[in-house]
C-alpha cells in the first residue's frame, strides 16, 4: 500500500543550475595591500587582481591568497637575481662547493606560486576547467570515447 503523504520531488530538482555568460565579482577594483614585499609584487597584484575581477572570480576573501601569490612572485624574482649574481653553488669551509641556499628558497617560491595560482584559477589547467564549467560543458565534447 502506497503512502500518499510522501513528499513529491520536482523533476530536475537535483540538477545544478546552468550558468550562462560571465559571473560578476562583487568587487570592481582592489588596491594593493601594504604587506606586499616589493615593486614586482605590487605589479603582480594590479595585473592579476584585474584579470580575476574581469573574469568574475575574485572576491574579498581571495585577497589573502592573491597577496601570498604576489609575495611568492617577488621572492622568486629576488632569488633569481641573487642566483644570477652569486651562482648556483657556494664554497664550503673545506673548500668544496654546495648548492646555494637561495636555490631552495626559489624552488619553494615556485611551488607556492603553482599551488596558489591553481587555487586562484591562474594556471592553464584550472582555467580550462573553469571555462568548461562556465560554458556548461562536462569536458567530454571532444572525447572520441564519450559515446561508449
Amino acid at each position: 500500500m502506497a503512502n500518499n503523504n510522501a513528499p513529491v520531488r520536482a523533476s530536475g530538482g537535483g540538477r545544478k543550475p546552468k550558468t550562462t555568460g560571465q559571473q560578476k565579482s562583487s568587487i570592481t577594483r582592489i588596491n594593493p595591500p601594504d604587506e606586499l614585499m616589493g615593486d614586482h609584487a605590487i605589479r603582480a597584484w594590479k595585473q592579476q587582481s584585474k584579470v580575476l575581477i574581469d573574469r568574475g572570480t575574485f572576491e574579498i576573501e581571495d585577497a589573502l591568497l592573491l597577496q601570498a601569490y604576489c609575495n611568492s612572485w617577488q621572492l622568486m624574482l629576488d632569488a633569481e637575481v641573487r642566483i644570477a649574481k652569486e651562482g648556483l653553488t657556494i664554497p664550503t669551509a673545506d673548500g668544496s662547493e654546495k648548492m646555494h641556499p637561495v636555490v631552495n628558497a626559489r624552488d619553494k617560491a615556485v611551488s607556492q606560486l603553482s599551488r596558489l595560482g591553481s587555487l586562484l584559477g591562474l594556471d592553464p589547467l584550472t582555467r580550462m576547467r573553469l571555462n568548461g564549467a562556465a560554458k556548461g560543458g562536462d569536458g567530454e565534447e571532444g572525447n572520441a570515447f564519450a559515446g561508449f
